[in-house]
């Protein structure tokens, strides 16, 4: 009976074995065995604008050496071949330049010899640049300063930006500070390329009007700055609020104040020393023909009491229209060397005398004569403009 059980016991190890051993020489079982690939990259672009083509690139991985396929499934868009580890992908075509962004779904499948997937997917936002840049711009500005050929407009005013529309409204200032009826102009705008967002040329198109306005602008984040060229008309927009010379910091500390200002009246040689030079240069603060640099502290001594007239230029690092005068400035500054100084007071660090003498906005330029304001005007403007304005006022 024992020999028996024992028999029948090895025969079922026997069977069990071989059983194994034909089920180990099947299909099934190198299926049942096989680990699926595995992924390692996925080379996909984060954004492309429309119509752009890029490269789609894939790594994987097979513990079993199997040889793997590929198949890519784009949402939107042209695949050039959609096998293999690399294929190439076209953007859809925008039917227009200002379109919304929108979202594309790759997905990739990587099998191996036993039919097993892996599987990765990815987006890629595809954009146009106009609508892009156009967003980047959009919202409500508050007039800051507003010039005709260079001479300041007192009026107030907003501007509404959309990626596509705009909406400007305008209130003259009066005078005895009366206001004028508002007046809204809107309409529809393209940027026109080359741009980018921070300068570029605007197509403006006026309610009713084909033909549209050329318009110049430069944007710091800030500040937008628009200039209409067919009149020579310039805005700067504030995007912040109505006062565009408000800082983070706005204390003022006097004691640095105190401290320049005392000397002057303790120490007079300084300034004798500094008056002797006269017969050979009537200009001895200013003896390098260089635009020089006011401060609070210092106009008192290098304006009200210079012995030649002096065009103070309010301006600030920020201000496109600033940048665009400097090189007219730096000229006009040196050609005239013995006739009157130019001084450059940056608004942000020198406060008390900007509210001072109520600039509201820059560039503005006042002409100082014996110790008081002969004129003032204010923006971008030609170098001839801006040389006949200060002759004029010193005549």
């Amino acid at each position: 009976m024992n020999l028996y059980k024992k028999s029948t016991q090895i025969g079922l190890v026997i069977l069990l074995v071989l059983q194994i051993a034909i089920f180990s020489g099947c299909e099934q079982y190198e299926e049942f065995t096989n680990d699926p690939p595995e992924i390692t990259t996925l080379t996909v672009p984060a954004e492309v604008e429309y119509g752009e083509t890029v490269q789609f690139r894939i790594r994987a991985f097979d513990a079993n050496d199997d040889s793997l396929t590929y198949v890519w499934d784009v949402s939107e868009g042209t695949l050039t071949g959609d096998t293999g580890p690399e294929v190439q992908w076209t953007a859809p075509e925008a039917d227009e330049e200002m379109v919304p962004s929108r979202v594309v779904t790759v997905n990739v499948y990587v099998r191996d010899g036993s039919e097993k997937d892996a599987s990765k997917t990815a987006t890629i936002l595809v954009y146009a640049k106009p609508y892009r840049v156009a967003e980047t711009l959009s919202g409500t500005y508050t007039l800051a300063a507003k010039s005709v050929h260079g001479d300041p407009v007192q009026v107030t005013g907003t501007l509404r930006l959309t990626p596509t529309t705009f909406t400007q409204e305008f209130q003259e200032v009066l005078a005895d500070e009366a206001q004028s009826q508002k007046q809204f102009v809107t309409g529809s705008y393209k940027l026109v390329r080359p741009f980018d967002q921070n300068s570029g040329t605007i197509h403006w198109f006026t309610h009713g009007d084909p033909k549209p306005l050329v318009v110049t602008y430069t944007w710091d984040g800030r500040f937008l700055a628009l200039i209409f060229r067919a009149d020579a008309t310039q805005y700067i927009y504030n995007r912040e609020g109505p006062d565009p010379e408000v800082v983070a910091t706005d204390d003022v500390d006097p004691e640095p104040l105190e401290e320049d200002v005392e000397p002057e009246p303790i120490d007079p040689e300084p300034l004798e020393e500094d008056v002797e030079p006269e017969p050979i240069n009537p200009d001895p603060v200013n003896t390098d023909g260089k635009p020089v640099t006011i401060t609070d502290a210092t106009f008192n001594a290098k304006v009200l009491e210079a012995e030649l007239p002096v065009v103070l230029e309010f301006e600030a690092d920020w201000c496109p229209f600033c940048r665009q005068m400097k090189p007219i400035v730096e000229l006009i500054a040196l050609e005239h060397r013995d006739t009157f100084i130019i001084g450059k007071l940056d608004i942000d660090e020198n406060r008390q005398t900007m509210e001072a003498y109520k600039v509201k906005g820059i560039p503005t330029y006042i002409i100082f004569q014996n110790g008081a304001e002969v004129t003032r005007f204010a923006g971008a403007m030609p170098k001839q403009v801006f040389e006949n304005k200060i002759l004029d006022a010193l005549k």
